[in-house]
């Protein structure tokens, strides 16, 4: 179930962001996908991911074991 929202959430955000798109003509419809943008998209969700990681990182308090 988890990996059905997921997959859903990460299909939506594409789908936002404009690398897949859906056009119905009659009774078809056809999905592309822009995989330059894909990567581009990846891309920066990794560089906002390790920032966010970063600072959580730096604002956490050091724990001594």
């Amino acid at each position: 179930m988890r990996t059905l929202l997921l997959l859903g959430l990460v299909v939506g955000g594409l789908i936002v962001a404009g690398a897949i798109h859906i056009t119905q003509s009659g009774d078809q419809i056809q999905i592309s996908v822009d995989k330059q943008k894909v990567e581009r998209v990846a891309s920066e969700v990794a560089r906002e991911g390790q920032a966010i990681l970063k600072n959580a990182q730096s604002a956490a308090p050091s724990q001594t074991r």
